[in-house]
């Protein structure tokens, strides 16, 4: 089962890293996070997420699956690095050919340039001298 990298197309942030069997499941998969028609994606080639030093413990206890609660509180990222080929991928360091998930990827709003309209003026409100006790 391949790996796929995906990132927005326009401000190349990277979304994830996901595994699927094609492109009509990474495209599921994707939509749980984001807009989908934004994206573009590339096949990774073997490789993955590692840590280096120390290894990073992961309970073993998943806790009671009928309770709903995890006792896992969060999942050790830190730390955590690609191994090289991913992470010239995903650095633009390696010429790789991106691929949109449609074919004529939509432009995302663009926000209404501010107007040199003047505003109403302002309204002075007066300050009341204190007086003195």
């Amino acid at each position: 089962m391949p790996a796929y990298l995906v990132r927005i197309i326009e401000t190349r942030d990277l979304v994830g890293i996901f595994v699927a069997d094609d492109e009509d499941d990474l495209e599921l998969v994707v939509d749980e996070c984001t807009d989908v028609p934004y994206c573009e994606y590339v096949e990774l080639p073997p490789g993955g997420v590692m840590w280096e030093r120390p290894a990073k413990p992961v309970p073993l206890d998943p806790g009671d699956p009928e309770d709903g609660a995890s006792p896992i509180e969060e999942f050790p990222w830190s730390g955590a690095s690609l191994t090289e080929a991913w992470w010239f991928i995903a650095y633009g360091r390696d010429e790789v050919e991106w691929m949109p998930f449609v074919e004529d990827p939509p432009q995302p709003p663009r926000p209404q340039p501010l107007t040199k309209t003047p505003r109403d003026p302002g309204r002075v409100i007066p300050i009341r001298k204190r007086q003195s006790p």
